[in-house]
């Protein structure tokens, strides 16, 4: 979808009635998203709609979306799903989930960032925002911009969770997946090693984490030419799959190829 970023550009949604024909040529995806922006703009203070809907004038309408989706049995359950997924106390942290789950990654970014600089002592919700952007721009493939949002999350974790929390093995690990795209392998692989030694830590570790960890660390050392490293970590992933996984599973064949 278009997408205007000016912040006075005019919008003046018209209110003809609309045949359910006109409704039924539209795609049903475009119908959720434009009702689901609707109530979500509808949560934001009056003095600040009008540059909300300027910004995705292709999203917004003033006609009653949700009597046309009532009628679609799938469609309705799909906006459920969806109301759901995006739902947040904060309107504008929500459009940018609405917007980034239509991949559209520039008005994504927008709303997170204005829900960004909305955010003050919460550093929970504040991590939330950081790993969205950074979402945002891996699926843009800006990776210096990714890196930039892991680490400041990384730090604000380390800041409010003890160093050896096995939660950060996550966090861990996607630095490091963002360094081996950058064929940064060193980097890849003291991270990817870190989230396997905090994974381990852990009460009752994650084997399909760690599984993934063991695939990742074989791999950046496979594109090191370290093959030998890289093959006791495959091996290592492969043990655990086959005791999670069915013999005839696709990832096993794939492992043990």
């Amino acid at each position: 979808m278009g997408c205007c970023k000016s912040s006075t550009a005019a919008v003046t949604p018209t209110v003809q009635p609309l045949s359910t024909e006109e409704f039924d040529e539209k795609d049903d995806a475009n119908l959720m998203y434009s009702q689901l922006f609707k109530e979500l703009v509808e949560q934001i203070p009056e003095h600040d709609r009008f540059k909300v809907i300027s910004y995705c004038p292709d999203l917004y309408t003033k006609r009653n979306l949700w009597n046309l989706i009532s009628t679609k049995p799938q469609l309705l359950d799909r906006t459920n799903l969806m109301r759901r997924k995006i739902q947040d106390k904060n309107p504008l942290f929500a459009l940018g989930h609405l917007l980034l789950e239509m991949r559209s990654y520039d008005r994504a970014e927008y709303f997170y960032l204005k829900s960004l600089s909305q955010q003050t002592n919460d550093w929970k919700r504040l991590s939330i925002i950081y790993n969205n952007l950074a979402r945002v721009y891996y699926e843009q493939e800006k990776y210096d911009q990714v890196l930039k949002y892991y680490h400041k999350n990384m730090n604000l974790l380390q800041k409010n969770l003890p160093d050896d929390d096995p939660n950060l093995s996550v966090d861990y690990n996607n630095i490091g997946t963002v360094y081996k795209k950058q064929k940064r392998f060193d980097l890849a692989l003291l991270f990817f090693q870190q989230a396997l030694n905090l994974g381990m830590k852990a009460n009752q570790p994650d084997e399909k984490l760690i599984a993934l960890f063991y695939n990742n660390i074989g791999l950046a050392h496979n594109a090191q030419q370290n093959f030998a490293q890289g093959l006791i970590h495959h091996e290592n992933c492969l043990q655990i799959n086959q005791r999670l996984l069915p013999t005839a599973h696709p990832s096993i064949g794939i492992i043990a190829s």
